[in-house]
Protein backbone atom coordinates (compact mmCIF):
# COMPACT_ATOMS: atom_id res chain seq x y z
CA UNK A 1 0.00 0.00 0.00
CA UNK A 2 2.85 2.42 0.84
CA UNK A 3 4.53 1.67 -2.50
CA UNK A 4 1.26 2.42 -4.31
CA UNK A 5 0.94 5.77 -2.50
CA UNK A 6 4.55 6.68 -3.40
CA UNK A 7 3.92 5.75 -7.02
CA UNK A 8 0.80 7.95 -7.10
CA UNK A 9 2.79 10.91 -5.71
CA UNK A 10 5.39 10.50 -8.48
CA UNK A 11 2.83 10.13 -11.26
CA UNK A 12 1.10 13.34 -10.12
CA UNK A 13 4.47 15.18 -9.87
CA UNK A 14 5.50 14.10 -13.38
CA UNK A 15 2.10 14.98 -14.89
CA UNK A 16 2.19 18.37 -13.18
CA UNK A 17 5.66 18.95 -14.58
CA UNK A 18 4.55 18.03 -18.10
CA UNK A 19 1.59 20.43 -17.83
CA UNK A 20 3.86 23.26 -16.61
CA UNK A 21 6.40 22.47 -19.33
CA UNK A 22 3.70 22.69 -22.03
CA UNK A 23 2.18 25.88 -20.57
CA UNK A 24 5.41 27.78 -19.85
CA UNK A 25 7.16 29.15 -22.98
CA UNK A 26 10.28 29.96 -20.93
CA UNK A 27 10.70 26.23 -20.29
CA UNK A 28 12.43 25.93 -23.65
CA UNK A 29 14.97 28.66 -22.78
CA UNK A 30 18.41 27.70 -21.52
CA UNK A 31 18.45 26.98 -17.81
CA UNK A 32 21.23 27.96 -15.44
CA UNK A 33 23.39 25.97 -13.01
CA UNK A 34 20.84 26.15 -10.14
CA UNK A 35 17.80 23.85 -10.13
CA UNK A 36 14.85 23.46 -7.78
CA UNK A 37 12.60 20.43 -7.63
CA UNK A 38 10.10 18.22 -5.87
CA UNK A 39 10.71 14.57 -5.17
CA UNK A 40 9.20 11.42 -3.84
CA UNK A 41 11.22 9.08 -1.66
CA UNK A 42 11.11 5.43 -0.71
CA UNK A 43 13.17 4.59 2.39
CA UNK A 44 13.66 0.98 3.49
CA UNK A 45 15.11 0.80 7.03
CA UNK A 46 16.72 -2.32 8.51
CA UNK A 47 13.88 -2.58 11.09
CA UNK A 48 10.28 -1.40 10.68
CA UNK A 49 8.65 0.05 7.60
CA UNK A 50 8.67 3.64 6.37
CA UNK A 51 6.38 5.85 4.37
CA UNK A 52 7.61 9.00 2.67
CA UNK A 53 5.29 11.77 1.70
CA UNK A 54 7.84 13.65 -0.40
CA UNK A 55 10.28 16.50 -0.23
CA UNK A 56 12.12 19.27 -2.06
CA UNK A 57 15.64 19.56 -3.40
CA UNK A 58 18.01 22.16 -4.84
CA UNK A 59 21.10 21.46 -6.95
CA UNK A 60 23.95 23.67 -7.99
CA UNK A 61 26.27 22.58 -10.81
CA UNK A 62 29.81 23.71 -10.10
CA UNK A 63 32.71 24.07 -12.58
CA UNK A 64 34.10 20.95 -14.26
CA UNK A 65 32.08 17.90 -13.24
CA UNK A 66 31.05 18.71 -9.66
CA UNK A 67 27.77 19.68 -8.03
CA UNK A 68 26.07 20.13 -4.67
CA UNK A 69 22.56 19.05 -3.64
CA UNK A 70 20.51 20.04 -0.59
CA UNK A 71 17.21 18.36 0.28
CA UNK A 72 14.49 18.23 2.94
CA UNK A 73 11.98 15.37 3.17
CA UNK A 74 9.27 14.10 5.50
CA UNK A 75 9.21 10.47 6.61
CA UNK A 76 6.83 8.49 8.83
CA UNK A 77 7.94 5.10 10.14
CA UNK A 78 5.93 2.51 12.10
CA UNK A 79 7.16 -0.15 14.53
CA UNK A 80 4.01 -1.84 15.84
CA UNK A 81 2.38 0.63 18.28
CA UNK A 82 5.23 3.15 17.90
CA UNK A 83 5.41 5.83 15.20
CA UNK A 84 8.38 8.03 14.26
CA UNK A 85 8.05 11.31 12.34
CA UNK A 86 11.29 12.46 10.77
CA UNK A 87 12.53 15.50 8.82
CA UNK A 88 15.78 14.46 7.07
CA UNK A 89 17.92 17.38 5.87
CA UNK A 90 20.67 16.12 3.57
CA UNK A 91 23.63 17.76 1.84
CA UNK A 92 25.38 15.79 -0.91
CA UNK A 93 28.37 16.34 -3.14
CA UNK A 94 27.84 15.21 -6.75
CA UNK A 95 30.45 13.89 -9.17
CA UNK A 96 29.06 13.97 -12.72
CA UNK A 97 30.17 11.19 -15.07
CA UNK A 98 30.27 11.51 -18.89
CA UNK A 99 26.84 12.32 -20.34
CA UNK A 100 25.02 9.78 -22.54
CA UNK A 101 22.74 11.72 -24.95
CA UNK A 102 20.02 13.09 -22.57
CA UNK A 103 21.07 11.02 -19.54
CA UNK A 104 23.55 12.44 -17.02
CA UNK A 105 24.84 9.82 -14.50
CA UNK A 106 26.50 10.88 -11.25
CA UNK A 107 27.91 9.57 -7.98
CA UNK A 108 26.96 11.18 -4.68
CA UNK A 109 28.05 11.25 -1.06
CA UNK A 110 27.20 13.42 1.89
CA UNK A 111 25.69 13.78 5.32
CA UNK A 112 22.26 14.25 6.82
CA UNK A 113 20.66 15.59 9.97
CA UNK A 114 17.59 13.66 11.13
CA UNK A 115 15.21 15.29 13.62
CA UNK A 116 12.97 12.45 14.80
CA UNK A 117 9.92 12.59 17.09
CA UNK A 118 8.84 9.16 18.35
CA UNK A 119 5.42 8.50 19.90
CA UNK A 120 4.29 5.25 21.45
CA UNK A 121 2.03 3.52 23.95
CA UNK A 122 1.07 5.12 27.27
CA UNK A 123 1.81 8.67 26.04
CA UNK A 124 5.46 7.99 25.23
CA UNK A 125 7.02 10.87 23.26
CA UNK A 126 10.69 11.52 22.57
CA UNK A 127 12.61 13.76 20.15
CA UNK A 128 16.06 12.77 18.93
CA UNK A 129 18.53 14.53 16.64
CA UNK A 130 20.76 12.17 14.70
CA UNK A 131 23.52 12.63 12.15
CA UNK A 132 24.58 10.15 9.47
CA UNK A 133 26.55 9.82 6.23
CA UNK A 134 25.24 8.48 2.90
CA UNK A 135 26.65 7.40 -0.47
CA UNK A 136 25.00 6.47 -3.74
CA UNK A 137 24.50 7.15 -7.42
CA UNK A 138 21.89 8.67 -9.68
CA UNK A 139 20.90 9.88 -13.12
CA UNK A 140 19.32 13.00 -14.58
CA UNK A 141 17.02 12.69 -17.63
CA UNK A 142 16.77 15.92 -19.63
CA UNK A 143 13.27 16.79 -20.80
CA UNK A 144 14.41 20.15 -22.22
CA UNK A 145 17.24 22.55 -21.53
CA UNK A 146 15.38 23.72 -18.38
CA UNK A 147 13.43 20.68 -17.12
CA UNK A 148 14.79 17.32 -16.02
CA UNK A 149 13.80 14.23 -14.06
CA UNK A 150 16.23 12.60 -11.68
CA UNK A 151 16.46 9.30 -9.81
CA UNK A 152 18.91 8.40 -7.05
CA UNK A 153 19.83 5.48 -4.85
CA UNK A 154 21.70 6.05 -1.59
CA UNK A 155 22.55 4.02 1.47
CA UNK A 156 22.10 5.95 4.73
CA UNK A 157 23.93 5.06 7.97
CA UNK A 158 22.05 6.16 11.09
CA UNK A 159 22.38 5.54 14.80
CA UNK A 160 19.74 3.29 16.31
CA UNK A 161 16.39 4.91 17.11
CA UNK A 162 15.48 4.62 20.82
CA UNK A 163 11.80 3.89 21.50
CA UNK A 164 9.43 2.05 23.86
CA UNK A 165 7.54 -1.08 22.76
CA UNK A 166 3.90 -2.02 23.54
CA UNK A 167 4.98 -3.60 26.87
CA UNK A 168 6.59 -0.31 27.95
CA UNK A 169 10.13 -1.67 27.60
CA UNK A 170 12.80 0.51 25.96
CA UNK A 171 14.38 -0.81 22.78
CA UNK A 172 16.73 0.32 20.05
CA UNK A 173 15.65 -0.04 16.42
CA UNK A 174 18.13 -0.19 13.54
CA UNK A 175 17.19 2.70 11.26
CA UNK A 176 19.99 2.54 8.66
CA UNK A 177 18.78 1.56 5.20
CA UNK A 178 18.54 2.45 1.55
CA UNK A 179 16.74 5.39 0.03
CA UNK A 180 15.43 5.77 -3.52
CA UNK A 181 14.32 9.16 -4.82
CA UNK A 182 12.70 10.44 -8.02
CA UNK A 183 12.28 14.11 -8.76
CA UNK A 184 11.08 16.72 -11.21
CA UNK A 185 13.40 19.76 -11.44
CA UNK A 186 13.56 23.17 -13.12
CA UNK A 187 16.86 24.89 -13.94
CA UNK A 188 16.87 28.60 -13.10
Amino acid sequence: MNKLRSLRVWVVAVLLGVVVLRAEPRALADGGPLSLGVRGVDFVPTDGSAEYLGGVQARLQLPLFFGVEGSVDYRRESFGATTAHEWPVQVSGLLYLPKIVVVQPFLLGGVGWYNTTTTGPDGYSNTQDRFGPHIGAGVEFNLSSSWFLDATYRYVWLNDLHTVNAQGVGEDIRDSGHMITAGLNYRL
